[in-house]
Formats: C-alpha cells, sequence, structure tokens
C-alpha cells in the first residue's frame, strides 16, 4: 500500500506598506494588499491596537498599529476595493483640535 504526502509549502510572511493620513477628525490608513478577497481579510482591535492579517495563496500579510486613546474604537470602519484596503479611524470628539475663541 503506498500513501502519499502532500508537503504544504509555508507561506512568505509580508508586512505591506500602510500609507497613514491625519484629519482633524480621523486617521486614515491605506494599506496596498493585491490578490486580498473579503474572505481572505481579517481585522481586529485587540488590547488598544489595530491588528490585521490576510492570506492570498502565497503571502501572509500581517501588520499591527498601537492606537492611544484618542480613538473612537466602536466606529472604525474599513473598505477593500481592488487589493486597496481603507481603514477609517475617527478620532472621540474630547480629542479632536478646535479652535478657541479669545475674548
Amino acid at each position: 500500500m503506498t500513501t502519499q504526502t502532500q508537503t504544504q509549502t509555508p507561506k512568505t510572511q509580508v508586512h505591506p506598506f500602510v500609507d497613514v493620513f491625519e484629519s482633524e477628525r480621523e486617521f486614515l490608513l491605506v494599506a496596498d494588499l493585491p490578490g486580498v478577497t473579503k474572505p481572505d481579510l481579517e481585522l481586529s482591535v485587540e488590547r488598544g491596537a489595530l491588528r490585521l492579517r490576510a492570506q492570498t495563496e502565497e503571502l501572509d500579510y500581517r501588520r499591527s498599529f498601537e492606537l492611544g486613546d484618542g480613538v473612537d474604537f466602536e466606529a472604525i470602519d474599513a473598505k477593500l476595493e481592488l487589493g486597496q484596503l481603507e481603514i477609517r479611524l475617527p478620532k472621540l470628539a474630547a480629542t479632536r483640535a478646535r479652535k478657541i475663541e479669545v475674548k
């Protein structure tokens, strides 16, 4: 009796390039994840850190970001289109910059 065993080639772990933008109301992270579809993608917030993980047949994308106290964790939003992931991290109202009127 002959048995065949298949060995799985380990995936290459990659830290994707991410652009970070800041406005008065939010932070915006834009990550390039070529070949990644929504089912391949996992985003989570754990102990104040945003964790990104995605897998394709060949690659294992991983990245994490420490978030400050000024981010509204409940309002984080993400969108994936054509291999580009946009993550919007709204700032808490109390931490937003504002002008102070001098009287």
